[in-house]
């Protein structure tokens, strides 16, 4: 089920303040509030993250995925030293001074899965970071809490809070949890992010499983945008995602107590079965069945849509996952 973020304890002050939770690509952490989402590039596999306050400090996770056989056994004390000795290069390059440090893993980011260390740099500015490897998802991690050179702002402690709180598998097998800006759900894991669009009004999150498609899409300020226009007539002129390719049939739904509608059909005619044709010859089986829930959710003033296009003997996912979702506090 869902995660919360609290607030943390037994920090320095600068630490102990409210925290929020992010998920992204099987990593789930809490970082203070205010931090966002700024940055992001790659993959489940391989990619790389960044949270920050948009000011001074921010965190940046990087992770690569080890292949199942490998010649040898990964060192990751080489590692981190490679990984160190390129931040000297690279100041070195543009004049800095530069130290490091490379140290014993801290005992919050421990896991009995992980095998790592720690570490400590000054450049033009200060970070405390830790690179593991996780022998359960061979995923090989550098995270680093970066800030002001001096240490200000409590940048020690900070950075010791949110190393400790990051967890690279899923909590629950089957099931993976995507929370950023005001977005939190769970989806199956089995389905890989294929595109995003992250705005202030707007949230799309488009992923896939071969042919077999979710997404989920979330607007702001509903009361202002809606106005008084019915939930399905707004729904089906702003979505930008599988409800433009699909007819269905509307009814009247709720979810958690909120007006909602219930969409179930196919693709619509036209291009869609054209793609579609295009996918069986090429012998894929093509995703043919749509369905859909729409909500408007007045405590968090914001309209929710997520939709299924899935090859017709496809599990159909969208009712465990708005079971799972939680649209307001």
């Amino acid at each position: 089920m869902l995660m919360t973020a609290a607030p943390v304890k037994d920090t320095p002050r600068e630490a102990r303040r409210q925290t929020r939770l992010l998920g992204w690509q099987g990593f789930t952490l809490s970082v203070p509030e205010g931090w966002e989402l700024s940055g992001f590039s790659g993959s489940f596999d391989e990619g790389y993250l960044r949270v920050d306050d948009g000011r001074e400090q921010g965190l940046e996770l990087k992770w690569a995925t080890e292949p199942k056989k490998t010649k040898k056994p990964l060192d990751v004390e080489v590692r981190a030293e490679s990984y160190l000795a390129s931040l000297s290069r690279a100041a070195k390059k543009k004049k800095l001074e530069f130290e490091s440090e490379l140290t014993p893993l801290p005992r919050g980011v421990q896991r009995t899965e992980r095998t790592g260390f720690g570490f400590k740099w000054t450049g033009d500015k200060k970070a405390f970071g830790a690179l593991w490897h996780c022998k359960e998802t061979r995923r090989v991690v550098i995270a680093q809490v970066i800030g002001d050179r001096s240490g200000r702002k409590g940048l020690a402690g900070v950075a010791e809070s949110i190393l400790a709180s990051i967890e690279n598998r899923d909590a629950e097998p089957g099931w993976r949890l995507w929370s950023l800006f005001d977005l939190t759900l769970e989806l199956p894991s089995r389905y890989q992010l294929a595109s995003q669009q992250l705005m202030n009004v707007y949230l799309r999150l488009s992923l896939a499983d071969g042919m077999d498609k979710i997404g989920i899409e979330q607007w702001a300020v509903a009361n202002v945008a809606r106005r008084d226009a019915y939930l399905d007539s707004w729904v089906e002129a702003n979505a930008k995602g599988d409800l433009t390719q699909a007819r269905s049939q509307v009814e009247e739904a709720s979810v958690q107590g909120h007006e909602a509608i219930a969409l179930d059909g196919g693709l619509a005619f036209g291009q869609p079965w054209v793609q579609a044709f295009r996918d069986l010859m090429s012998l894929h089986v093509p995703a043919t069945r749509f369905s859909a829930r729409a909500w408007h959710c007045e405590p968090s003033n914001k309209i929710y849509l997520v939709q299924s296009l899935r090859p017709r003997r496809a599990t159909d996912p969208v009712e465990e996952i708005v079971a799972r979702m939680r649209c307001h506090v």
